[in-house]
């Protein structure tokens, strides 16, 4: 069931009619305006046997025709009541509505031949003009132009303004009727002189439902391709884009089982006969014939309309059941229906051409998928596309809702048709860019003995996002199948194309790559905190820095800002070695007073391992909060509607929160490393969201696109290759001070390269000792710290290394990110270089250098690395 804080249309629709007229006969009530005409029954008839309940109030329904509704107002409207706005805006809302919704049906602007329908619309208008008339003064209203009701609003305008909707609900308009004491809830019927029921069947409220939903549906198709647009145009990410595709989907499923459901027993329930129904009973009002030309199979004449009922989509699958067979694949032979031309220009082609062109897609994409099921190759992660279709093969029913997917799937093919690269072009070169950073973190194990504290879990996990890479990106399991099919059983040999499935369904390229990038990102974090050498190298980057303002780590900083200062350093930035010592201690656990002192039982030997009372507070955790939403949906593969109402008020509670923290800060001149996330249509829906607890279906889902939008380069920052550039610099500070380690801290200061992250520990305390002595001897007496020689030593060894390696997982970023902007918002302050390249050369000198020459070469070949 759609969740109760979506609205869609017909919700929406019927929430502001009912509140409408339950304002207007409350308040006629109120003021003595109620009709002699009218029914009035209670409607909390008392039970036998039960006393009346007190205090209670006493509901009671009245029953009133459209004629008596303008009445009442025309007589609110001639008496002292006030108006308010959100009353006038909820009868204009519905108002709109209709005639968008039904405007679909009759064509645009042609609604006239519709009594019934038109007389409803002219009723709501002339009372929202009267009460309109009532709020304005006489000389403004002379002046002011008049409304232009049939004005047709263009669906993208709409789509650009529903984020700035700001209509007071429902809860807020009983506030004006003075006696609670006794409800009257509002009926609406037609009047009888209008009410052919016999002739306007059609327009009966389960046809006017249906029309709600393909207007949302087709809202939502609108969005769908506007978001595929932003992916081809490099303004969002294929993550993004995918993620919103297969949500929008399912919530789309979730409305059409509602109201195929609420659909009269009497009427077929099969949706492809709904469908049908509304296509005849289109042509009999339009005056036009059903017969079809033989390659179309519907009325040229009534193509939009057919496309808007998703009707030739639903017949092109109805086609498709005769060539399922049990315990067999069918076999497309190759060029039957045409071939596809991904140059064609679309929109230049006729309805005929464009109905070829989406058969051959499908007739070409379905067999694949019998495949898929029969040899049950399961994919990392589903999208709700292909579990459709892979449940079509099983139950043969063209629904209205698979008539809708598959359609998605095409205009996302179609937009997608231009694409240089494509959607498995993102998806490959993503699996390359893992494949190279685990297979360098698998060199860099092989250096040091296994550690006591990294757990088995961490490298099968690995391990599985490599064979992963291996299984669906480098090969193609799909195409091994077919090969080994044709061969055992002596077909004629056919060139099946690599990877044909990816090539045609952007959305599953999309998940598949979220589910390795999520995985990357989890198993990353793991490494980090069990190794917790990139958080202490924040603290020896930070130490420095106080010595030194010259020494520049942008990867650091980048790290900094996404967990924040406060999870990282417990705070701000420590100010001296003895805050930036006790500090770090907190966030390891492992104490000074105990390890280091004289008599200590432990001894300096056992100094690595964390107090037994340690907790583990300080970890790092996923700051992508839009993204932990579908987590376990596509890195888990769990089966479950992320978009639920707690979850997404935890969501918006925590946006707003984040959005008044950051607001706060900024008043007070802002903070180094924090992440500005917050915009004025965010704050509108926050706004909205907190008053009211509804929310729009394209509004969440807009929201959640830009969030998702953002959050991108957080997902794709490297932590492997954090992790491998801090082992490194660890051990080049090791080779250059072990005389002054072993001086210190006794020749066992260090077992194994496995613990060489808390050499950061032992930096601290000489520079906190040399600290302390500088002061008994008189130093640091004019404010300036007093600087150890070791964190001198430390920073010119780290100096010499980032000049190299010290913005490598920006760079990856660069090259991989497509939201720039909110890259360049975790750049800020540090220090770009090369400012002035070549664009090309640019991205392609950082792209060889990021992925190595072999990686680039299977990128431009095909060919996978050995």
């Amino acid at each position: 069931m759609l969740p109760d804080f979506l609205k869609p249309s017909y919700k929406r629709y019927k929430d502001d009619t009912d509140h409408f007229a339950f304002w207007l006969v409350n308040i006629a009530k109120k003021c003595g305006l109620q009709p002699d005409s009218a029914t009035q029954k209670n409607s909390n008839t008392e039970t036998p046997g039960k006393a009346k309940s007190k205090g209670k109030p006493v509901e009671s329904k009245y029953v009133a025709t459209t004629s008596e509704l303008l009445n009442i107002g025309q007589a609110i409207a001639n008496s002292a009541v006030r108006v308010p706005a959100s009353i006038l805006a909820l009868g204009k809302r519905a108002i709109k509505l209709r005639k968008d919704v039904t405007s679909h049906f009759w064509g645009k602007g042609d609604i006239a031949s519709n009594k019934r329908h038109a007389h409803f619309i002219s009723v709501l208008e002339n009372i929202c003009e009267a009460l309109e008339w009532q709020k304005a003064t006489e000389a403004s209203s002379k002046n002011k132009p008049p409304v232009d009701h049939d004005k047709d609003v263009d669906t993208q305008a709409w789509l650009n303004r529903f984020a700035a909707l700001t209509v007071e609900e429902l809860q807020d308009v009983p506030e004006s009727i003075a006696d609670a004491s006794e409800i009257m809830k509002v009926e609406v019927v037609e009047d009888d002189d209008v009410a052919d029921e016999a002739a306007d069947a059609y327009l009966s409220h389960h046809f006017f439902m249906i029309f709600c939903l393909l207007y949302d549906l087709q809202n939502w198709r609108t969005f769908i391709s506007q978001t595929w647009t932003e992916y081809r145009d490099l303004k969002i990410d294929l993550m993004t884009a995918s993620i919103i595709t297969d949500n929008a989907v399912q919530l789309a499923q979730t409305l059409i089982k509602e109201v195929v459901d609420s659909w009269p027993r009497k009427l077929p329930g099969d949706d492809l006969e709904i469908q049908r129904i509304l296509y005849a009973t289109a042509c009999l009002a339009h005056g036009v014939d059903e017969l079809v030309s033989p390659s179309l199979t519907f009325n040229i004449k009534l193509a939009d309309f057919a496309d808007w009922c998703y009707l030739p989509t639903a017949t092109l699958l109805q086609s498709f059941i005769p060539v399922f067979q049990d315990n067999s694949v069918p076999v497309y032979k190759p060029g039957y229906f045409g071939t596809y031309d991904p140059k064609a220009d679309r929109a230049n082609m006729s309805v005929v051409e464009r109905f070829n062109e989406d058969k051959l897609i499908l007739m070409e994409l379905l067999p694949e998928f019998c495949v898929m099921d029969m040899f049950h190759i399961r994919m990392p992660v589903s999208d709700k596309i292909t579990s459709g279709f892979v449940e079509f093969i099983h139950d043969k029913k063209p629904t209205l809702w698979l008539s809708f997917a598959a359609q998605i799937l095409l205009d996302t093919h179609h937009t997608m048709r231009s694409s240089r690269l494509g959607a498995f072009g993102d998806l490959r070169m993503s699996g390359l860019r893992i494949a190279r950073t685990i297979e360098d973190f698998w060199k860099l194990s092989e250096t040091h003995p296994k550690p006591k504290f990294w757990p088995q879990a961490g490298d099968d996990e690995i391990k599985r996002i490599r064979q992963c890479i291996e299984t669906f990106i480098e090969k193609d399991p799909l195409l091994v199948v077919r090969q080994t099919l044709a061969r055992e059983l002596s077909y004629q040999k056919q060139d099946y194309p690599d990877h044909f499935v990816f090539s045609r369904n952007p959305v599953l390229c999309g998940l598949i790559m979220t589910h390795l990038n999520l995985s990357m990102q989890t198993v990353g974090q793991l490494l980090v905190n069990q190794w917790y050498d990139v958080q202490q190298m924040a603290f020896l980057y930070n130490l420095v820095q106080q010595s030194s303002s010259k020494l520049v780590w942008p990867d650091i900083e980048m790290f900094i800002k996404i967990h924040g200062e406060n999870r990282i350093f417990i705070g701000d930035r420590p100010k001296d070695a003895a805050q930036s010592l006790n500090r770090l201690e907190m966030v390891t656990g492992i104490s000074s007073a105990t390890r280091f002192a004289r008599d200590s039982r432990q001894g300096r030997v056992g100094f690595h391992n964390p107090d037994k009372n340690w907790n583990a507070a300080r970890l790092l955790e996923p700051t992508t909060k839009v993204v932990n939403l579908f987590r376990d949906q596509y890195m888990a593969g769990i089966n479950i509607n992320a978009i639920s109402s707690a979850n997404v008020e935890k969501l918006l509670n925590d946006l707003s929160d984040e959005a008044k923290t950051t607001a706060n800060k900024s008043k007070k001149g802002g903070k180094k490393g924090e992440l500005p996330l917050s915009s004025n249509s965010q704050l509108l829906l926050e706004r909205k969201w907190s008053r009211t607890h509804n929310i729009g279906p394209l509004q969440l889902l807009a929201l959640i696109k830009s969030k998702l939008c953002e959050e991108e380069p957080v997902i794709l920052f490297n932590y492997f290759g954090m992790h491998k550039r801090s082992i490194e610099i660890l051990r080049l500070i090791k080779a250059k001070e072990h005389h002054k380690f072993v001086q210190y801290f006794t020749p066992h200061y260090m077992p194994n390269d496995s613990m060489i992250s808390n050499l950061v520990i032992l930096v601290h305390h000489v520079a906190r000792g040399s600290a302390q002595a500088g002061g008994l001897i008189g130093l640091g007496t004019d404010g300036k710290m007093v600087v150890s020689r070791i964190v001198v030593s430390c920073g010119d060894v780290m100096e010499d290394y980032l000049k190299k390696n010290g913005d490598a997982a920006c760079k990856e970023l660069r090259i991989f990110c497509k939201n720039k902007t909110q890259l360049k918002t975790l750049e800020e302050g540090s220090d770009r270089q090369n400012k002035e390249m070549d664009k090309q050369f640019g991205y392609w000198f950082s792209l060889e250098e990021a992925m190595g020459p072999a990686w680039i070469a299977s990128i431009m070949t095909g060919i996978p690395v050995a």
